[in-house]
């Protein structure tokens, strides 16, 4: 019974410690005009429309990240965090879209409106990368896509994208 009054007291100094550290950090954000975008497991074509039928993947997703997206100047900019634990190690390919862009619209490495950058996940299974693009004319909003390359197919082995698209 005592461990577990331990375990309860840990739980709760824990809880109060990290509480405060996550509010800071939001009011950080919302200080400095950005928008915190959460990252899921669903394929999107470049309009942002989901993927109806996903394609077969090595594993499944089991990353959670987010995105910190605001403007600096003339540019879009995305703070992108990724935790993957099962491989460190592993480089992944960070893309930041703007949008509206039409689903015809290729939407990869060099493609207009489109900006990318690597990362690497560290021993701890952490990533962070910055990216970010000079604001096109008529851009209203942008959105972020995780992807790790597949040796076997053109289809990525693991991927994220945010979760809805973020104003700029």
């Amino acid at each position: 019974m005592h461990a577990l009054t331990r375990l309860g007291t840990c739980a709760a100094t824990i809880t109060v410690v990290i509480t405060p550290a996550a509010a800071f950090e939001i009011a950080k954000a919302a200080a400095e005009g950005g928008t915190t975008v959460a990252l899921d497991n669903y394929y999107r074509r470049c309009d942002f429309s989901r993927v109806s039928v996903a394609p077969k993947v090595p594993r499944p997703g089991l990353g959670t990240g987010s995105a910190l997206i605001h403007t600096s100047g003339s540019k879009a900019v995305a703070e992108v965090h990724l935790y993957d634990e099962p491989e460190p190690g592993t480089h992944f390919d960070v893309g930041l879209i703007q949008m509206p862009r039409p689903s015809s619209s290729p939407c990869g490495p060099g493609d207009p409106g489109t900006a990318f950058s690597g990362m690497d996940i560290d021993p701890a299974g952490n990533g962070t990368a910055t990216v970010q693009d000079t604001i096109r004319p008529g851009t209203t909003g942008v959105w972020v896509i995780i992807e790790r390359a597949n040796p076997n197919s053109q289809n990525p082995a693991e991927f994220y994208t945010s979760e809805f698209v973020a104003p700029v």
